[in-house]
């Protein structure tokens, strides 16, 4: 599987099924690396969405026809469940993009999250599917965050750096077969994410 920016397909190669990406991230910054994946590999592409983002990914011309799995908002217990069913039963090959990691993270401690997410990543791999998520890094700490980076095959980091009235933001590869990189800038141009210079 590519992700659709050329960058980093340059940096981490063909995705293989069973893997599990990890984007951290700052509230929804940088979910555009998952917008290309679903975009670049959109006969395969599903979401799982909470009904709020359902609706903003419908006004998406090129995902129009994007299966979406839509929860609830508070994503109580029992969703969890229903969850984890949901993806047993994709179909193998399928690109998933998993955006429900913030509302989980809200509503269950990090420990349950991950415990949840370590049997997400297992079942990715029984069923050879590629899973994309985001996790917003201000939800955990640094040693829960380690915990989640385990799971996933590539660790994809976003930041944003306020610098009095300039906001600098930068990306890199984290953890990947290759190897990681150093940060480089980057920019949100028409929806897609622009990777620039490398950060000195």
């Amino acid at each position: 599987m590519k992700i659709g920016i050329s960058e980093l397909d340059e940096i981490l190669g063909e995705i293989e099924e069973g893997n599990v990406l990890l984007l951290e991230t700052i509230g929804t910054l940088g979910e555009e690396v998952v917008l290309e994946m679903l975009k670049e590999n959109k006969e395969n592409a599903v979401a799982f969405v909470t009904k709020k983002m359902r609706d903003r990914f419908r006004e998406i011309p090129e995902l129009t026809k994007l299966k979406l799995i839509v929860l609830g908002e508070d994503v109580f217990p029992a969703e969890l469940y229903a969850i984890s069913f949901k993806l047993r039963n994709l179909f193998e090959g399928a690109h998933v993009g998993f955006f429900l990691l913030h509302p989980l993270l809200v509503f269950h401690s990090p420990t349950t999250v991950y415990k949840f997410f370590s049997e997400i990543a297992l079942i990715v791999q029984e069923k050879k599917v590629v899973l994309t998520a985001i996790i917003d890094k201000r939800l955990v700490d640094e040693r829960i965050l380690a915990m989640f980076e385990n799971l996933a095959t590539y660790v994809i980091d976003i930041v944003e750096v306020v610098e009095g009235f300039k906001i600098r933001r930068g990306i890199r590869v984290k953890k990947s077969p290759k190897g990681g990189t150093g940060f480089y800038k980057f920019e949100i141009r028409n929806g897609k994410l622009v990777i620039g210079e490398p950060i000195e």
